[in-house]
C-alpha cells in the first residue's frame, strides 16, 4: 500500500484529479470526488473491447468515432465524476480541441464490458450515473451472466434508461446510435 501513499486524502476536486501523477498500469476512475482503483482488465477483456470497437468503426455512420477507453466526466460539479469506460462513441468534432477527456453531453454510446469485481458497478452505479450525466445509450456485456443477459441495451428516456430488447439467442441487433448485426461468439471467438 506504501505506493498509494502519496495520493490525497479527502474528495478531490477535478483540478486535483488532473495534477494526480497516477500509475497507468492501473485503471483510476473518479467517483463523486473519490479516486477508485481497480486492476487492468484481463486479456479476454481486451479481446472483446477490440472486437466491438472494430465493429462499431465499421458501421458508424461518417462523424462517429469508437474509441477505447478514454475518460468521460460524468459530473463537473463538486464532487466531480470522471469515469474510464470501456467504448465510447463521440462525434469525431470532440478531438478537434484535443481534450483530455470527453464531456457526458459528447457521447452518444458508452459500453462496459463487465469485469470480476465490476458488476454492481457497471450494472448499478454507472446505470445510473450515465442516465443521469445524459448519455443517450448505454451497452453492458457480462458473458459471465445468465444467457438473456449477456448484452445489455439501454436508451435514455425521461432522465433514465428503458432497456431495448437486443439479445436474441447468441446474436445481438442493435439500431441506435448505428445499426449493427453480430454473434456473442463473434467477440470472442479465437
Amino acid at each position: 500500500m506504501s505506493e498509494l501513499a502519496h495520493l490525497p486524502r479527502g474528495l478531490l476536486t477535478l483540478e486535483q484529479w488532473d495534477a494526480l501523477d497516477l500509475d497507468r498500469t492501473r485503471r483510476w476512475e473518479l467517483s463523486e470526488g473519490t479516486l477508485i482503483l481497480s486492476p487492468r482488465p484481463h486479456p479476454r477483456h481486451q479481446l472483446i473491447s477490440r472486437r466491438l470497437t472494430r465493429l462499431l468503426e465499421d458501421h458508424l455512420p461518417a462523424g462517429l468515432e469508437a474509441v477505447p477507453e478514454i475518460e468521460v466526466t460524468t459530473s463537473g460539479a463538486f464532487p466531480p465524476s470522471v469515469r474510464d469506460p470501456d467504448i465510447v462513441v463521440v462525434p469525431d468534432r470532440v478531438f478537434d480541441q484535443l481534450p483530455a477527456r470527453v464531456a457526458a453531453a459528447d457521447v452518444v454510446l458508452v459500453v462496459e464490458i463487465v469485469s470480476a469485481g465490476s458488476r454492481g458497478t457497471d450494472h448499478v452505479m454507472k446505470l445510473h450515473e450515465y442516465a443521469e450525466a445524459g448519455i443517450e445509450n448505454y451497452w453492458i456485456v457480462d458473458l459471465e451472466a445468465p444467457a438473456d443477459d449477456q448484452f445489455l441495451a439501454y436508451r435514455l428516456d425521461g432522465g433514465s434508461y428503458r432497456r431495448i430488447p437486443a439479445l436474441d439467442g447468441d446474436r445481438v441487433r442493435v439500431n441506435e446510435p448505428t445499426a449493427l448485426e453480430f454473434t456473442l461468439d463473434m467477440l470472442t471467438r479465437r
